[in-house]
């Protein structure tokens, strides 16, 4: 009996740091949310509006944040923290997705626009022009442009079937960051057709780790619209894709790329990532 009750002893203080850790977040979360409401009360809500009110609200949390890390050596302890703000940020910015409804909102709105205006942009001439091109060159950069031109048109099943064209003229289709357009594009196609799930398994083919909060936010949302309250997304949730790409980590195979050379490449690899989902979700030939 004696035994018993100290494993229970135990067992609770060995697991109140993790609870603790949940419930801090989840007021955090919250305490955002709160902030983009009253933001939203001022002013028209922006991209730039939850990083605003994420640093707003850090600092009553900041202790809470250090609390949570168990590490003696002071620098470590600092690094770690650093680390664990920067994972929040991140992490929060597709978790609100699920509890925060104005923020839930506001992204999807950002997309309706750009899909409107690419609407009343697009001609069907535009269509009859990449008809020919397919004709003259049927490879895989002109079969994704008439896909975007059909998607504008809303001929989502002539648009999907581009896609997939694409992909099979594509010399590179066994990796998956060479279609990341096509399966980002094929991801809102079934979106439009309420075919979330098969939208996520498409962002899930795509996401390139802990820095494409873009494809993790998209995710969300369609995973909302698929009925979900909780985040479901995880590292093994993309343990499927057929080329996985870790961003954080870069390696050759001769030698060892140093600290300095890692920050570099990462850095461009997310500018060029993110330059591609900026002109995929423009919508622009």
């Amino acid at each position: 009996m004696k035994t018993k009750l100290i494993y229970i002893v135990v067992l609770f203080v060995v697991g109140m740091p993790s609870v603790q850790s949940q419930t801090y977040k989840d007021d955090f979360k919250s305490d955002i949310c709160d902030c983009l409401t009253q933001e939203k009360l001022k002013l028209r809500l922006t991209e730039h509006t939850y990083t605003t009110c994420f640093k707003k609200v850090l600092p009553d949390y900041a202790t809470l944040i250090d609390a949570s890390i168990i590490e003696e050596d002071t620098n470590k302890k600092y690094y770690k923290g650093q680390q664990l703000r920067k994972e929040l940020a991140l992490t929060f910015k597709y978790e609100l997705v699920y509890s925060c409804d104005i923020y839930f909102e506001f992204l999807e709105s950002i997309r309706l626009s750009k899909k409107l205006r690419a609407a009343e942009r697009v001609k069907q001439s535009d269509l009859e022009h990449y008809n020919q091109q397919v004709a003259l060159r049927p490879n895989s950069t002109n079969y994704f442009l008439r896909a975007q031109v059909q998607f504008k048109l809303g001929n989502l099943e002539e648009a999907a079937s581009d896609i997939a064209k694409s992909i099979e003229a594509n010399p590179n289709k066994t990796n998956t960051k060479s279609k990341r357009n096509e399966l980002l594009l094929l991801a809102w196609i079934y979106e439009e057709q309420n075919r979330f799930e098969e939208a996520i398994v498409s962002y899930d083919k795509i996401y390139l780790g802990d820095f494409d909060s873009d494809v993790a936010i998209l995710r969300a949302i369609a995973d909302r619209k698929s009925g979900s309250k909780v985040s479901s997304f995880s590292e093994e949730s993309m343990s499927n894709a057929d080329d996985k790409i870790v961003v954080t980590r870069q390696s050759t195979a001769n030698s060892r790329r140093t600290t300095k050379a890692n920050k570099t490449t990462k850095a461009i690899t997310k500018k060029k990532d993110t330059a591609s989902l900026r002109k995929l979700f423009k919508i622009e030939n």
